[in-house]
């Protein structure tokens, strides 16, 4: 053994012998709670008691003296939230915004999937995540993104292989393969997927609307977790085969309502997750993972079966030292005044009081970006002639098949339109994709109902999965407009209308931005009610749009190869 590992081996020793001494009562915790309503998440009940804090974990519950303590009468105790699927990046703020919000509101672990900036930045991407994280109080734990890119029918920013999945997964805070989305090639067997899958041990799931043996095939290769459920025969199903369900509850994609009833049964293998699906006006003016906990009391779910979906459920499936006021847990602990309504009077991370944590990180230096992960945009810019679809091609063909946004969810329909071109005052507008990464000036070129603008045209660099320009609007000069003005920002979300644009900078790989949150939430206001006045009545329409590219959720979604025809695995012309 190393004198390094020896001295780590020693270290471990003291820590553990100074968190029996506490426990043992032989020696003063750093830090006492006291007398604390202790939600117990193992046995369902709550009573009163202290709890014992050394070096940053519990030492015990019951009766205890503290070098400092925190008189938390009247207060429940309960164990930090832990948000077991996220995509930080879909809050378009860096890592350390984003816990600024969500930590004091009683999130104080995530396992994200970080396959957005992944796309865009590869392993970088996700290491730079991982360096930022070391910066703030906040759990980071994440996935290695299993489909970089995401289908064959895209064209991505990166590519993860198994040579790269088997050097992330070296790393402490790498706990697994994240969402396989590409559950075809798992069916069929395709070696590259499966090879991916028997690297890790932990392997999230992606099977929206998978059932009877394809889906049995699916959990067959060692699949053990899903979030795409939208029925309760769905997710039942899936329970069944032995999977854990991730109840999603996102500002888009809202799935709770349906399978509440499965949410009251209190299964332990389930859990409430936001899948990153929170845009920034929800997430400051309702909350994050706290949200989902309410809306579930709010459905009728026990409080504490609730808190066991966001606390215990997910550590106990990662192997989490987390998720439990308990001897040996991580001292994240929040103190509520209301249990049912979340409603949270202080914070403790490690022992320590979670605002004056953050006050501390960020009067000082911040974690930077490097310049490198700032120029992502090499798509050149675009004019009216180059997205013009030919709609007098053999036969005339007028017939189109037209992409059906689904409020609330992120599947799509495939509606048929007799059209002769973009009719806003039928709700037909026009989509593309322009890809972005390789500068091949590659446009796919569609039709869209359901987002209602009646002028003008948005554009954003934010698209599912591999993150090329998306673009609608109800005329191809707006369309260039906005587009060309998101190639010049090096990524963001540009609305361009006859009474005045609107525009957000995303320059962190086309996805984030190092402004502060409060800067942030007010230009998104601008852009919705900007896109309001142009008619769109989405209650989210960032997200609504970017998931229009994301060629592996049901049914007709577009990419920069064109139409893609989900159930079947390709690209379809866009006559019928």
């Amino acid at each position: 053994m190393s004198s390094q590992a020896e001295e780590i081996r020693k270290r471990g020793i003291e820590e553990i012998r100074r968190l029996i001494d506490v426990a043992a009562g032989r020696r003063k915790a750093d830090l006492v709670i006291k007398k604390a309503e202790i939600v117990n998440v193992f046995t369902e009940e709550i009573y009163k008691a202290d709890i014992a804090i050394a070096d940053g974990k519990i030492a015990g519950v019951g009766s205890y003296e503290g070098i400092k303590e925190v008189d938390a009468r009247n207060l429940y105790a309960v164990p930090g939230l832990i948000d077991a699927h996220t995509h930080v990046e879909m809050s378009m703020l860096t890592l350390s915004e984003f816990a600024k919000i969500i930590v004091p509101k009683g999130t104080t672990a995530i396992i994200a999937d970080p396959h957005e900036i992944a796309n865009v930045l590869g392993v970088e991407g996700i290491k730079y995540l991982i360096e930022e994280a070391k910066t703030i109080p906040i759990r980071f734990y994440c996935m290695v993104p299993s489909c970089v890119p995401s289908s064959s029918l895209e064209t991505s920013g990166a590519r993860i292989s198994e040579k790269e999945i088997k050097e992330l997964l070296t790393l402490d805070e790498v706990l697994g393969l994240a969402e396989v989305m590409s559950f075809p090639d798992v069916i069929a067997g395709k070696e590259d997927v499966l090879k991916k899958i028997l690297a890790a041990e932990k392997k999230d799931g992606h099977a929206p609307l998978l059932s009877g043996k394809e889906l049995n095939a699916y959990v067959a290769a060692g699949i053990e977790t899903d979030h795409e459920s939208i029925s309760y025969n769905e997710a039942l199903e899936k329970l069944r085969l032995g999977m854990k369900i991730m109840i999603r509850e996102g500002s888009a994609a809202r799935n709770l309502k349906d399978l509440v009833e499965l949410a009251k049964t209190g299964n332990r293998n389930l859990m409430l997750v936001t899948d990153g699906d929170r845009n920034l006006n929800d997430l400051i003016e309702e909350g994050y993972l706290d949200h989902v906990f309410r809306r579930a009391v709010e459905e009728g779910v026990d409080p504490i079966k609730a808190l066991q979906m966001c606390t215990i459920n997910p550590a106990s499936h990662y192997n989490l030292s987390l998720g439990a006021i308990a001897p040996s847990r991580y001292a994240d602990i929040v103190l509520l005044e209301n249990l049912e309504r979340f409603r949270v009077k202080k914070i403790f991370f490690g022992g320590e009081e979670v605002q004056k944590v953050f006050e501390g990180i960020f009067k000082g230096k911040r974690f930077v970006y490097p310049e490198k992960a700032k120029r992502s945009v090499k798509a050149n810019k675009i004019k009216p002639e180059d997205i013009k679809i030919d709609l007098e091609g053999e036969r005339k063909r007028k017939r189109a098949r037209v992409i059906g946004i689904v409020e609330g969810e992120i599947v799509t329909e495939e509606i048929i339109e007799e059209i002769d071109g973009i009719k806003p005052e039928r709700d037909i507008l026009k989509i593309i994709v322009l890809e972005r990464h390789k500068g091949s000036g590659r446009i796919g070129k569609g039709f869209v109902k359901g987002f209602g603008l009646k002028a003008g045209a948005v554009a954003s660099s934010i698209s599912h999965d591999s993150h090329n320009l998306i673009a609608v609007g109800a005329d191809d000069e707006s369309i260039c407009r906005a587009v060309n003005r998101v190639i010049e920002l090096q990524g963001g979300i540009v609305v361009v209308s006859p009474k005045g644009n609107e525009e957000l900078q995303l320059e962190i790989a086309g996805l984030m931005t190092e402004k502060s949150a409060e800067e942030v939430l007010e230009k998104v206001k601008r852009i919705h009610k900007l896109l309001r006045e142009l008619g769109c009545k989405l209650k989210s329409p960032i997200i609504s749009l970017s998931f229009l590219a994301l060629p592996v959720i049901p049914e007709l979604k577009i990419t920069d190869f064109g139409l893609i025809d989900v159930k079947e695995g390709k690209v379809v012309s866009i006559f019928a």
